[in-house]
């Protein structure tokens, strides 16, 4: 698996919550076999900053979708006064057995 982390700081919250939206808009097309996206968490530090974490299912997955689609997004974003740093790398996950009882809501 494979993993990236990305920081996004905004101008404003509207900008942040854009940007969140946009994002789970291609969830659908994201989250499917030939998509390879497995996990993708929220993380709202403040009302201009998000961090996001992706799990890919291997790192060709996440290149297609750079290519496609991503690569352009996050250029846009920074077009537009945003500041984006990104970390990423071979992912090793671990999982609580309790997972599958807990309370998680996934939309």
């Amino acid at each position: 698996m494979y993993g990236i982390t990305v920081t996004v700081k905004l101008q404003n919250k509207l900008a942040k919550d854009s940007i969140v939206m946009s994002l789970k808009n291609m969830s659908e097309e994201l989250f499917n076999e030939s998509g390879g996206l497995l996990i993708r968490c929220f993380t709202e530090v403040s009302d201009t900053q998000i961090d996001m974490f992706h799990l890919w299912k291997d790192k060709s997955s996440l290149l297609k979708t750079r290519t496609k689609f991503s690569n352009k997004f996050w250029n846009d974003i920074k077009d537009m006064g945003g500041i984006v740093s990104k970390s990423e790398g071979e992912t090793v996950v671990e999982m609580s057995k309790l997972i599958n009882n807990a309370n998680v809501q996934v939309k």
